[in-house]
Order: structure tokens, then C-alpha cells, then sequence
């Protein structure tokens, strides 16, 4: 059978939210979808619970693999598919209904476009929406931010090499295109996913929406250890990047600011605030923009409060 579209779904004990998930899928109308969910060695009841429903799911594929982390599971699951284009969806995360259909019509009518991705909505567990991704990316361009229509990047390779707006979970790509650059690497620790962007713009246009179509789940048990791999990863992939394609000027500032904002970030989680503000300041002076100075001022703050804390009970 062919279908217009592959959604690959890697799922490691997940079993709570994948109703909620696949839901979100068998919404989408006018498009004709494959499911590939792809189980990376759960210990939960996650396999039986899909095996049961699959009766019930047309077009449901479970594959199943020893554990070895999302790129592998990913990547298996694009060797899978039969769609003419990937669309990407973390077991945990859901969609608005009829988000595929608005965007692949987009794609099929501009066929230089290889992918295409939307803005989303971070939400707690219990529901409740927290900021959505280009509003806290501050750098992103807001002047059609109430439209629903897609719109091609310009320069995207560029402009993601400092600013990787683009959600997972968002994602539509052809999927000759992802094949054409070899998939998710599986030599890094860490965004796999941004390193695949960057070689996707290489041999072609993004385009995106201002319309909020993914429910992104900032779940209370994330691991926030991640953060050196994914600083290690940053490294390796600007390294990477820069070797195949050379940047400007600004853009380079634009990535150091960016690490420095990311060492920020890093020492603010070790509770090592008095650097994390130093960082925090480098960054905005590099690149001065909302998100980098509320951050300056916030570490201010903290710093401050923590000084006169340690004054108060020194001197009594």
C-alpha cells in the first residue's frame, strides 16, 4: 500500500501516554497514514498495550529492538517506511487535529521544500501550557505570528546553526531526503535531531507556521544530566557543520553566544550561580535580545539574595 505519510514513533516506557499520542494521529483526515512505533526495549506493558490495539488502529506497525536509544530506533523505523514523507512524533507529545494534511499540501505544492516544521506548546503534565517555542525563542521572526500559513526560512542553515527552533515532534521530511544524508547519526550523544536539520539544509528549503500544532510534555522526571552531553554534542556538530559549510561572521558570534548562554544554563542546574552569571552576561552582550537579558538580570537577583543571605548569617 503506499501512504502519503510515515509517522515514526520511538517509544522506551511510555505505555501512559501513547493513547493520548496515538489519538492525536488517527485525527489527522485527508492524508493516508502509516504508524511505525517503534519500541526501544521497554520494560513497561507498553508492547502488550500496542499489540492489543492494533486490531483496532488501521495501519499500526509495531517493531520492536533491543534497547538502544532513539536515533537507532528512528532510524530502523525510516528504513520501514513505505510514506512518501516522515513526520516525527515522540511518544509522549500529541498533535492538533489536521496538522499533516496543512502541511504536507504545503510540501507537495513547493517541491524544493525537504522539511517543514510548526510551532509548539510546552505543558505540564496536567495540562496546562506553559510558553510556546518561538515565543521563547526571541530571535525568531514574529511579524505573522497569528497566521496559520507556512512560510519558506531564509538561510535556514544559518539561522539554525544558532537557534534549533525546530521541535522533533513537529517535523514533516521527505523522505528521500532524509535518506539522502544518512538519517540520525548515531556517533553523537546528544541532538541527533539538530545535527540531521543542519545537513537536510544543505540540499534543500524549510519551511514553518507560526500555528501551534504539537503539545511538547515537560514531564517531572526529564533528565536534566543530559545537558554536558548535549554541550559536548554542540561542540561536535558546529565543528561538523562548519567544516562542510562555512558561515558568517555574525552568525559565528551568534553561536558563541549561544554557548555561552548554554554554559549558563548548565552551571545555573549545578546551582553554581555566580557563574552561570558571568556566562549569562557574555552571552548578552554578544547578542543582546529578550530571552539572553531577562536571564542576566534574573541571575542578578538570585545572586544578590544569596550574598546578603550569607552576609545576614555571617554577622549574626
Amino acid at each position: 500500500m503506499n501512504f502519503d505519510v510515515s509517522v515514526v514513533i520511538p517509544n522506551y516506557n511510555c505505555q501512559q501516554y501513547l493513547a493520548k499520542c496515538l489519538s492525536s494521529v488517527a485525527m489527522q483526515s485527508k492524508v493516508n497514514v502509516e504508524i511505525i512505533v517503534i519500541d526501544d526495549g521497554s520494560s513497561d506493558d507498553s508492547v502488550e498495550w500496542l499489540m492489543n490495539i492494533q486490531n483496532a488502529v488501521p495501519n499500526l506497525v509495531l517493531l520492536q529492538q533491543e534497547n538502544k536509544g532513539v536515533v537507532a530506533a528512528r532510524n530502523t523505523a525510516i528504513s520501514a517506511a513505505r510514506g512518501e514523507f516522515i513526520a516525527f512524533l515522540d511518544a509522549d507529545d500529541y498533535w492538533t487535529t489536521d496538522k499533516l494534511f496543512t502541511q504536507i499540501e504545503f510540501m507537495r505544492n513547493n517541491s524544493t521544500i525537504v522539511l517543514s516544521f510548526t510551532n509548539y506548546m510546552h505543558v505540564t503534565e496536567d495540562g496546562k501550557d506553559i510558553v510556546d517555542c518561538f515565543g521563547y525563542w526571541s530571535e525568531f521572526h514574529r511579524f505573522e505570528h497569528n497566521s496559520r500559513d507556512y512560510f519558506e526560512m531564509q538561510d535556514p542553515y544559518s539561522f539554525i546553526m544558532y537557534a534549533n527552533v525546530i521541535g522533533t515532534s513537529t517535523v514533516v521530511a521527505r523522505k528521500e531526503a532524509i535518506e539522502k544524508v544518512g538519517g540520525f547519526s548515531s556517533t553523537l550523544k546528544s541532538a541527533s535531531d539538530w545535527d540531521c536539520w543542519l545537513k537536510l539544509a544543505n540540499i534543500g528549503t524549510f519551511a514553518y507556521t507560526y500555528d501551534v500544532s504539537m503539545a511538547y510534555l515537560m514531564r517531572s522526571n526529564s533528565i536534566t544530566s543530559n545537558r554536558r552531553n548535549r554541550l559536548d554534542a554542540m561542540q561536535a556538530i558546529w565543528q561538523n557543520a562548519l567544516s562542510r559549510v562555512p558561515v558568517s561572521t555574525s552568525t559565528r558570534v551568534k553561536m558563541y553566544a549561544r554557548w555561552l548562554e548554554s554554559l549558563s544554563e548548565y552551571h545555573d542546574i549545578n546551582r553554581n550561580m555566580f557563574r552561570s552569571f558571568w556566562y549569562s552576561c557574555g552571552a548578552a552582550v554578544l547578542f543582546p535580545h529578550k530571552r539572553n537579558i531577562r536571564r542576566a538580570i534574573s541571575l542578578v537577583a538570585r545572586c544578590l539574595k544569596v550574598k546578603a543571605y550569607h552576609e545576614k548569617n555571617t554577622t549574626s
